[in-house]
């Protein structure tokens, strides 16, 4: 299975049109479209369009989408460099915008890399109990991938003072380690929140950054999340992602519009 299986995404004749029809099989806790598909969906399109990698992608959240609507993804690229490509992707229902991504495509030769942050000592994720927490509607994502908890609280019971939060990802076929996936572990953050918090919170991302780092086949993902803050209604935090080896493969950041959970 690739990315574009794994999403149900279609190429149309216009190499810069792709269509994302909502089904169960990418929706979220509310039964909505979830966010990291579809930013997922926008960056690898864009990644196949330039023939280049996504150095960095940003998704701005405007509307949801719900099944069986049909996402149609609209690509340009402004700025075509020889290391470096800017490009954005629109995606609508109709004439209502649900989602912008903005993204830089590219790498450069360059003599002198480095990583200073390295993976937490954390339990193997066959050591780690499965995760529990949904949305008020468990959606057909949830029944695709297996989270399992590395550290700290993750149910309704409990709270983390630290709001330091740490779960195993996993997806078929190693497609977690694919900027695909890669965008759906960093989108995880609002369950964060509601276990950092230790009640039934419900959130809808108002944004998300993924910096990539690189990729990697790996049958699991580390998504290390720190929660920052939760004031007046609107979450911030960052999320760290890490290869089964312990390799950094991204860097990411979130906002978060919170709620009771409904009943």
């Amino acid at each position: 299975m690739d990315w574009i299986d794994f999403l149900g995404m279609q190429r149309t004749a216009d190499p810069r049109r792709w269509l994302l029809p909502v089904t169960d099989a990418v929706t979220g806790g509310a039964g909505q479209l979830f966010g990291g598909c579809g930013f997922g969906g926008a960056a690898a399109l864009l990644e196949e369009l330039t023939g280049k990698p996504v150095a960095w992608a940003t998704a701005q959240f405007l509307s949801n989408a719900f099944p069986p609507e049909e996402l149609q993804l609209h690509a340009e690229v402004p700025v075509e460099g020889h290391n470096f490509s800017q490009a954005r992707v629109v995606g609508r229902v109709g004439d209502r915008e649900v989602f912008t991504v903005l993204a830089a495509l590219g790498t450069k030769r360059f003599d002198g890399t480095g990583r200073w942050r390295s993976m937490p000592d954390v339990p193997a994720p066959q050591q780690c109990s499965p995760s529990t927490v949904f949305g008020p509607r468990p959606g057909g994502l949830s029944r695709r991938l297996e989270r399992r908890v590395a550290t700290g609280p993750w149910g309704d019971e409990e709270s983390s003072p630290s709001g330091t939060m740490r779960i195993w990802v996993r997806l078929p076929d190693e497609l977690v380690g694919t900027t695909v996936g890669l965008c759906i572990a960093a989108d995880f953050l609002p369950m964060g929140l509601r276990a950092a918090i230790g009640r039934p919170l419900f959130g809808a991302s108002l944004d998300n950054t993924v910096r990539f780092v690189g990729r990697a086949a790996t049958e699991w993902v580390l998504a290390d999340m720190q929660m920052d803050t939760l004031v007046d209604g609107v979450g911030h935090g960052a999320v760290q992602l890490f290869s089964a080896t312990g390799e950094l493969l991204a860097i990411a950041s979130q906002s978060c519009a919170m709620r009771e959970m409904p009943d």
